[in-house]
């Protein structure tokens, strides 16, 4: 027994390539995403009591679970982290 929606499956599988598009479908959650990443980032800091500026997430490993198209990850990086682990089912061509 799994708690997978073969019907979730197939309608994400059908919209995987818009993901990044800005503009597209996911376009909220493109427009979102920078207040998760800052309410993330700003709580990473404040709980390991960081001080670095420049990459405050250097060396912080990350869990991502029903990563939405991985939209979070690649910010995440940037920002230093140095393993970041997203998770979903394998619909889309980026996993």
């Amino acid at each position: 027994m799994n708690s997978i929606n073969k019907k979730e499956i197939e309608k994400f599988s059908k919209i995987a390539e818009e993901w990044w598009d800005p503009n597209g479908k996911f376009k909220p959650l493109h427009n979102f995403n920078p207040i998760r990443i800052r309410y993330i980032k700003e709580n990473i800091i404040k709980d390991f009591k960081i001080r670095s500026s420049d990459k405050p997430l250097k060396n912080i490993k990350l869990l991502d679970i029903g990563c939405g198209g991985g939209l979070l990850s690649e910010p995440m990086c940037r920002l230093g982290a140095v393993s970041y682990t997203h998770l979903t089912l394998p619909t889309t061509p980026y996993v």
